[in-house]
Order: C-alpha cells, then sequence, then structure tokens
C-alpha cells in the first residue's frame, strides 16, 4: 500500500489536481498519511483473514471512510470501533467531515491502488494468513540454478526449473538417483554435499520460522495499540 501510494503520488506530481500540482501537501496526502493507510490496510487484512468478503469490504472501508464529506457521508462499511461518525450516530450527536477528510479529487486519484490491491485475486493470496515466501522460496532456487543475468536456453532453463522443483519439494538429496542414474554412480563426497545442503536448508528454516513467531507477536501489539488509539482519536482515520 505505501509503495503503491508512493509511485501514485510520484507519477502525479505534475498534474493539477484540485488546484494544485500533485496529490502531496498539507491538507492533502501527506507522508504521514501514506503510512496510516498502510496500517490500515494490514488491519483490515488481519481482522478478517478467514473472510475474503468482509476482507474486501474493510479496505474499500478505508478508501470510502476518507471520501466522505458531510454531504455525502460513505461509512456503510465502517465499524464503529474507529468511524467517528457512526460513534456520533450512536450517540445523537453532530459530525463534521472536514477535519478528518481527504478532497475527492485526491481520493479518486488513489482509487487505482484500492482497485489493485482491495482486488479479491489480490486478497486471497492472503487468506488465512497466507502470504507469497513459498513462491519466492522456490524462484530463490530456481534463479541460483539458472541466474536472470545469464543467457540459458529452453532446454537449459526446463532442466534447471525440473531440478528446482525436485530441491524444492524433496530437498538436495532427491538428485542423486537422477545423477546415479546419468553418470553410473554418484561419489561419497557428492552424497555429503547434499546431505549437508539439506541440514543447513532445515536449519535455516527453523531459525526463519522462530523469528516469525516473534514478529507475528509484536505485530499483534503494535495491531492492539493501533486499534486502542484509532478508538479514541478519530483523528487518525
Amino acid at each position: 500500500m505505501l509503495h503503491r501510494l508512493q509511485k501514485i503520488a510520484e507519477s502525479l506530481k505534475k498534474n493539477n489536481i484540485d488546484g494544485k500540482l500533485g496529490i502531496r501537501g498539507s491538507g492533502r496526502m501527506t507522508k504521514k498519511m501514506m503510512i496510516n493507510f498502510k496500517h490500515y490496510y494490514r488491519l483490515a487484512i488481519v481482522r478478517n483473514k478467514t473472510n475474503l468478503d468482509d476482507m474486501v469490504r474493510a479496505v474499500w472501508a478505508i478508501w470510502k471512510h476518507k471520501s466522505s464529506s458531510n454531504s455525502e457521508p460513505l461509512h456503510e462499511w465502517c465499524s464503529p470501533s474507529y468511524c467517528g461518525y457512526l460513534q456520533a450516530l450512536e450517540k445523537g450527536e453532530e459530525y463534521d467531515h472536514t477535519p478528518h477528510s481527504l478532497p475527492l479529487k485526491i481520493m479518486k486519484a488513489i482509487r487505482p491502488v484500492f482497485e489493485e490491491l482491495a482486488h479479491p485475486d489480490t486478497l486471497k493470496r492472503v487468506l488465512n494468513g497466507g502470504s507469497q515466501n513459498a513462491n519466492e522460496s522456490f524462484h530463490s532456487i530456481l534463479c541460483s540454478l539458472a541466474p536472470k543475468n545469464r543467457y540459458s536456453t529452453g532446454v537449459t532453463i526446463d532442466l534447471c526449473a525440473a531440478m528446482a522443483v525436485s530441491f524444492y519439494n524433496h530437498g538436495y538429496q532427491s538428485i542423486i538417483p537422477v545423477l546415479a542414474e546419468s553418470t553410473g554412480n554418484t561419489g561419497f563426497f557428492t552424497r555429503v554435499g547434499m546431505k549437508r545442503l539439506d541440514e543447513r536448508r532445515i536449519y535455516y528454516e527453523h531459525k526463519r520460522k522462530g523469528k516469525a513467531v516473534q514478529k507475528s507477536k509484536q505485530n499483534e501489539e503494535t495491531s492492539d495499540s493501533l486499534s486502542d488509539r484509532m478508538s479514541v482519536d478519530d483523528n487518525t482515520l
């Protein structure tokens, strides 16, 4: 989210939007606001990680909330836990959107970011806490066999892809029978080397999972803290 907002802000810096060049500036899309959008996007995913439809609505609720005005409130997908408008509605009080919303033309300018990041095809990748880490891990193995900065023929790519699948799913020792069939035998040090590669891979995977658990706990604490701050002070949203 943060990267997309920064990218679209850079691409629009010479465009006249709502009387000024670009979307940045005081009362517009500041760096702090971009960071806030990143946190809101993450919270929308974490709080609805088991339901894709709710996740999509929660992400769009961010855009609708910040696009709302006194004449056109768009809070049907908001939650009373953070939405000052819904909280005021429950208390029967008046609510002024002006200090908390962004200009509609600014929100329309960043709408493509939400159309991409709130799309079901995008969000279903993180459903149930999933990620793209598995794909990235496989790609790293493939690139170590066939680097992108070096030309490789189609036959070489096919061979490297097959080896990468074997290494990723069954470990480096899975290649030993293939080598034995191709060469007639495999040396002692080849078998030892493949075993050590597998052992190192297992070691670093355990280490990575330990760090992931620790980071998850820290993120939960951060989310709880941000949620409390959002419910107390609607200026953050």
